[in-house]
């Protein structure tokens, strides 16, 4: 009877601790729980910032390439441009200098028109003194006069005296005659070549105008293009200031995102290290409560201490997919410790415990999913996350091997696998150091 009393007591003090625990415990859970489906909302809006920075990216690399084709365009214009002025300027230079050019013939030729004016005068007189004498001679019958006037002659000498006066005055109207043609001719000679000197100058002076006009033409055509394509790239340039904008706003709303992360990420670390407490607080008072059992059982019975079973075996089988140690987060994408192993093995496999112990914690979790906590005593306890069911109740005691739940992807999961953890007075521990 009294054997019955202390196991019932012992029973007691168990359940009590257990549920205790599960009392302390389950608020930092649920606090965990709802940082956790805050930690799932931000991550979200974060992805959805950085896909939309990709985009806005692309769309900033499109507006870099307009604006350096857009500058090149005007770099060549203004060459084009500069290109034109030199050559206006050039036409220019060459229409004053035909001007001067002309203005210098024009000059010459009033000084030439003054000579031919001189002459024209003494073409006039010569002319004038050709036609005395040559109505003199008609009048007075010039060969009849000749030879009475050799007949007249009174010697040889005064007949080769008279004949040398007829010669001399023959001579002297050939003389006349000869500068009158010169006259004549380098008058006209010297009209025409001032002519056709003063033509070439006006048709060159007209055809630098015509080309300058051309050239002041193309010029205004280059410079309003330039005004065109100057504009857009005003334009690309703000479309490229405005990108740059969204671009450092959502870079500033992505940090913001990222410190809430990681505000969330230390709140749960913080709660993780309650539960840890509440863990050890709770292991702490199950040893007594054990040590207190077996003083009981002692004090009330000759059957000897229990001896309890040693070794650890595998939680499931299939293969260890992700190791204990940091790694890049899956789902969130940030470097963060990972707490246990991972077995990667079909939906619906068999979970087995470790070793002995008690069921200290069954329920779900929007990290872990449906998970168990196992107290093997001595301050170890095991867990096993993203459970598609349960085999065994809260505060059950259950055996080495014995099947407690099954393998699913409940929780933050990307497939089917058993998340498995070994913890030591509530701090995580590499499994491998006890689980081959």
């Amino acid at each position: 009877m009294k054997k019955k009393i202390a196991g019932v007591v012992a029973t007691l003090l168990i359940t009590t601790s257990v549920n205790v625990f599960a009392t302390d415990t389950t608020k930092y859970k649920n606090q965990i729980e709802e940082n956790n489906s805050k930690l799932s909302e931000l991550t979200d809006e974060k992805k959805e910032i950085q896909s939309k920075k990709s985009e806005i990216n692309s769309e900033l690399k499109k507006v870099i390439e307009d604006i350096n084709a857009l500058s090149s365009e005007v770099s060549l214009l203004n060459s084009s441009i500069t290109e034109k002025e030199s050559n206006i300027t050039q036409k220019v230079l060459d229409i004053q200098a035909m001007e001067s050019k002309i203005i210098e013939l024009e000059e010459d030729i009033k000084v030439q028109n003054e000579e031919i004016r001189g002459q024209e005068k003494e073409l006039a007189i010569q002319e004038g003194i050709l036609s005395d004498r040559v109505r003199a001679a008609y009048k007075f019958n010039s060969f009849g006069s000749i030879i009475f006037t050799l007949i007249e002659s009174t010697s040889i000498v005064d007949f080769t005296e008279r004949l040398m006066f007829i010669e001399k005055m023959a001579a002297k109207d050939r003389e006349v005659m000869e500068i009158i043609d010169s006259i004549i001719s380098d008058l006209e000679e010297r009209r025409t070549e001032l002519e056709v000197s003063k033509q070439e100058s006006e048709d060159f002076k007209v055809k630098l105008d015509t080309e300058k006009t051309a050239l002041e033409n193309e010029k205004a055509a280059l410079v309003n293009e330039k005004a065109v394509v100057t504009d857009k790239l005003s334009e690309q340039k703000s479309l490229e200031e405005a990108k740059r904008t969204l671009i450092a706003n959502m870079t500033q709303e992505e940090q913001e995102l990222a410190n809430s992360i990681g505000d969330i990420m230390d709140e749960n670390a913080a709660l993780e290290a309650e539960i840890q407490k509440v863990i050890r607080e709770a292991q702490e008072r199950a040893r007594r409560e054990e040590e207190a059992k077996k003083k009981a059982e002692a004090a009330n019975t000759n059957t000897g201490s229990v001896v309890s079973s040693s070794g650890y075996v595998r939680p499931t089988s299939g293969r260890i997919s992700s190791p204990y140690g940091y790694r890049i987060h899956p789902i969130y994408g940030v470097r963060r410790m990972h707490t246990g192993v991972d077995y990667a093995a079909s939906s619906g496999t068999p979970v087995v415990s470790i070793k002995s112990g008690t069921v200290i914690l069954r329920k779900y979790n929007s990290s872990y999913g449906n998970y168990i906590i196992v107290d093997h005593g001595g301050g170890i306890s095991s867990l096993y996350a993203h459970l598609s069911g349960f085999a065994v109740s809260y505060g059950q005691s259950v055996k080495q091997g014995q099947t407690i739940g099954y393998v699913g992807s409940t929780g933050a999961s990307t497939g089917p696998h058993l998340h498995f953890e070994i913890r030591i007075n509530g701090q995580h521990t590499n499994p491998a150091n006890y689980v081959k």
